[in-house]
């Protein structure tokens, strides 16, 4: 972004989500960079990048003249289709987590430019189309959570046609930001050939210990590792698994009693019945959600909980690109919480319970 705008180009920053494009924002930001507009509503944007964001309100003469002047305007690619935006001229457009993104939802963003870079990973989750009517009505949560249905014309990305059809366009950002050395190791082997690396030694190193006021001696020994496996022999019924959520909240609260923050935590689960379970047995400012809803943002710590047992019988663990969703949001602590006998029937989910122990 910071080139494209030292060459002079004018650029549009684009995704999904707000919470995409705010977290880009975001990182603009703290490179220095002020130079940018941020267009959505007043509750849609976080309240820490609302300064940057566009007023409606006002002469609409002097709304439209501070959008052009701007050299970045940042803005979901729903909002990329609006009259405001569609009005607009721009070099390039920049689109994150464009591996998420329907083809039509991609083309609000690029047509607006004259070039586009897409920013994405086709490795993690692709395009919610839609979800299966069990998985809206259903207040068991018996459905899987948002995954396209099979076939579905719209689930596979813009980006991923194109890194298909012109592989040397494409390049692999190898260096990552977000996990420690040890949390990134087997997603690194599986889905990325082993060329995923921590951008820098302090990336690969990070701990629980780096946040402020955490002490470390005061976790369980089975925590003190980045990474660790937890089988507490539960029972799934149906598709929540109560001695599994009762084991994530004990952990949540090992983590809480070492001085972690509530906020830095995140539980991820399969099934949304499951989050049900967990949230009430953890404190409401504990992330708990789905691993579709979780994809794009991150935790110091994450708790995954698996919920089978037995088997892996649902259709929810036959797409890796879940897995590696969920085992990537972590940056400093990374606990998986399942039944070791279900995941080894999985050659995949068996190499990565070997791993985590």
């Amino acid at each position: 972004m910071q080139a494209l705008v030292d060459r002079g180009e004018r650029v549009l920053l684009s995704a999904f989500t707000n919470r995409a494009v705010d977290n880009a924002l975001e990182a603009l930001v703290e490179q220095g960079f002020d130079d940018v507009v941020r267009v959505g509503t007043e509750s849609g944007v976080r309240d820490d990048m609302q300064e940057y964001r566009l007023e409606r309100a006002g002469d609409p003469d002097e709304r439209v003249a501070e959008l052009r002047g701007a050299r970045v305007v940042a803005a979901t690619t729903a909002t990329c289709g609006s009259r405001l935006m569609r009005e607009q001229e721009f070099d390039v457009a920049v689109v994150d987590e464009a591996g998420q993104l329907t083809e039509p939802g991609t083309l609000a963003a690029t047509n607006l430019a004259d070039r586009f870079v897409l920013v994405g990973d086709h490795q993690q989750l692709p395009p919610v189309v839609r979800a299966d009517e069990a998985d809206v009505t259903d207040d068991a949560g018996a459905g899987n959570e948002d995954s396209p249905p099979p076939g579905a014309s719209l689930s596979r990305s813009l980006f991923q046609r194109l890194i298909e059809r012109y592989p040397d366009a494409s390049v692999m950002l190898n260096r990552q930001y977000r996990m420690a050395q040890r949390i990134q190791a087997f997603a690194a082997r599986e889905f990325y050939d082993g060329e995923l690396r921590p951008a820098t030694g302090e990336v690969a190193a990070q701990h629980p210990r780096d946040l402020p006021e955490v002490d470390v001696d005061a976790l369980p020994a089975h925590l003190e590792d980045q990474v660790a496996f937890v089988d507490p022999d539960g029972h799934a019924d149906g598709n929540t698994n109560p001695t599994e959520a009762a084991t994530v909240a004990e952990t949540v609260q090992a983590y809480r009693d070492a001085g972690v923050d509530p906020s830095d935590i995140g539980v991820i689960a399969p099934f949304r019945a499951q989050v049900a379970e967990i949230g009430k047995r953890v404190p409401d400012n504990v992330t708990v959600d789905t691993v579709d809803r979780f994809q794009g943002s991150s935790k110091e710590v994450i708790v995954i909980s698996f919920v089978a047992t037995g088997t892996l019988d649902s259709p929810i663990f036959e797409d890796y690109r879940r897995v590696n969703v969920a085992l990537t949001r972590a940056k400093k602590a990374l606990v998986l919480v399942g039944d070791a006998e279900a995941l080894g029937t999985d050659e995949t989910y068996g190499r990565m319970v070997e791993w985590a122990r």
